[in-house]
C-alpha cells in the first residue's frame, strides 16, 4: 500500500503551505513530490498520488521548466502583449479590448515586472486588488486581477510555474459600487451649455447629445462613421450604432439636437477642409478633420464637466445611466431601456427598477391622502 505523507511547513512572511512527501515503492526512499498553498489541494494530490502508486503507474512529478523558472513577470507580459497585438490583428480580439488589456500591463509591469515569476504569491496578487479596489473601483480590480491571471496563466501553461497562485481567487463583487449617477434635463442642459463655450466645442456637443439622447458609450462614438446615419430616413433620420463589447447592433430615430449637431458637425468638417485643403482619410464623425478615428476626448471632456460645478463626481459613461433613467422617468419601462441602450443581459438594467415606482405608486397616493387627512 503506498505511503504519501503531508507534512505543514510554517512560513513567517508568507501563509502556511503544504508539502507532500511519498516512499518510492522500489527503493523505500522519501522522495519529495510537490509544494500546495491550500491544504485541501495537497489533499487531492495525495489521494491521486496513492491511486498512481498502488496502480504501479509512472509517477509524474510537478517540476518547473529550469530555463523559464528564472523568467521575471516582465518576460511574461512581453509575451502576452504579443499574443493581444496578433490576435488583434487576426480580428479575433477587437482594437478596444486589446488596447485596454495592454494599458493594464504598463502598472502590472510597475508592481511586479522584475520579480522572478516563481516569487509571486496569492497574497501579493490580493495586495494588488485591494489597493487598486481602494484606489478607483472593485470593478477596476476585477480588470486587473483578469490581466494578472491571464499572465500567470501563461507562465503556468510555459512550465515556468508548477501552481497557478491566481488561479483560486475570486471576483470582487461590484452590486455595491454601481454606479447611479445620472444627469435631470436642466442639469443636461447646464452641460451643453458650457460645451458651447470650449474650443472643443464642434465635436463635444455632438458627443454628449450621442450619449445623452442615444445612449451611447464612447467607444461608440469614436467608431461612428457617417455611413451609419441617414439624415432624411422619414424627416428625423436613422443612425445605427454599433458596441464591441457585446457585439450588439441598435438602429435609432435621431434625436432632435442630435440630427442639428450632426447637421453642424458636418457643415464644420467641410468648411475647413475647404479652407485648409484637408485630403479626406476617412469618415470618423466625432475624429480629426481628415475623417480619422480620434484616439479619446478625455481631456476635452473633464475640462467641460469642471466649468459646471456640479456636486456629483461624473464620468462620461455615467451618460448612458442617464439616458436609462430618464427613459423610464418619462414613462418607459427597464425593459425599454435594456433594448434602447444595448444591454444584452436584462440584469444590468435592473438597477434602475426602484425608479419605476416615481411615475405611479397608487399605494404611495393613498398613503399622501391618509397624512394629509390626520
Amino acid at each position: 500500500m503506498a505511503t504519501v505523507t503531508i507534512a505543514k511547513c510554517p512560513r513567517k512572511k508568507t501563509k502556511d503551505v503544504y508539502r507532500v512527501d511519498f516512499y518510492c515503492p522500489e527503493t523505500q526512499m522519501k522522495k519529495y513530490y510537490g509544494t500546495f498553498k491550500r491544504k485541501s489541494d495537497a489533499k487531492a494530490a495525495k489521494a491521486k498520488l496513492e491511486v498512481t502508486i498502488d496502480g504501479g503507474e509512472l509517477i509524474e512529478m510537478p517540476r518547473a521548466n529550469r530555463s523559464l523558472r528564472n523568467k521575471t513577470v516582465n518576460h511574461f507580459c512581453d509575451l502576452k502583449e504579443k499574443e493581444w497585438k496578433r490576435r488583434k490583428q487576426e480580428g479575433s480580439l477587437s482594437p478596444v479590448t486589446a488596447s485596454g488589456y495592454i494599458g493594464r500591463l504598463k502598472r502590472i509591469r510597475k508592481t511586479f515586472g522584475r520579480k522572478l515569476i516563481g516569487t509571486i504569491t496569492e497574497e501579493l496578487l490580493l495586495d494588488f486588488r485591494a489597493k487598486e479596489a481602494h484606489r478607483n473601483s472593485p470593478a477596476s480590480a476585477n480588470r486587473y486581477l483578469f490581466v494578472v491571471q491571464q499572465v500567470i496563466k501563461l507562465a503556468s501553461k510555459e512550465k515556468a510555474i508548477t501552481i497557478d497562485p491566481s488561479a483560486s481567487i475570486p471576483k470582487l463583487s461590484e452590486k455595491q459600487h454601481e454606479r447611479k449617477v445620472f444627469l435631470t434635463p436642466n442639469e443636461i442642459e447646464i452641460l451643453l451649455e458650457q460645451a458651447r463655450k470650449q474650443k472643443t466645442r464642434h465635436y463635444m456637443v455632438l458627443a454628449i447629445l450621442l450619449a445623452v439622447e442615444h445612449g451611447c458609450a464612447r467607444q461608440e462614438i469614436l467608431d461612428l462613421k457617417w455611413s451609419q446615419i441617414d439624415l432624411d430616413f422619414q424627416d428625423t433620420g436613422a443612425i445605427n450604432f454599433y458596441r464591441t463589447k457585446n457585439k450588439n447592433d441598435r438602429l435609432h430615430s435621431i434625436m432632435p439636437r442630435t440630427r442639428e449637431a450632426l447637421l453642424e458637425r458636418k457643415a464644420h468638417l467641410e468648411k475647413m477642409r475647404k479652407q485648409r485643403g484637408i485630403e479626406v482619410k476617412d469618415e470618423h464623425v466625432v475624429g480629426k478633420i481628415n475623417g480619422c478615428r480620434s484616439t479619446n476626448f478625455n481631456k476635452a471632456w473633464r475640462t467641460i464637466r469642471d466649468t459646471c460645478g456640479f456636486d456629483k463626481k461624473l464620468n462620461f459613461h455615467d451618460h448612458r445611466h442617464t439616458y436609462c433613467t430618464n427613459i423610464v422617468l418619462a414613462g418607459g419601462s427597464t425593459k425599454h431601456a435594456a433594448s434602447m441602450i444595448g444591454h444584452n443581459d436584462p440584469r444590468m438594467t435592473e438597477r434602475y427598477t426602484n425608479l419605476e415606482n416615481l411615475l405611479h405608486n397608487p399605494v404611495q397616493d393613498k398613503l399622501a391622502a391618509h397624512y394629509q387627512n390626520t
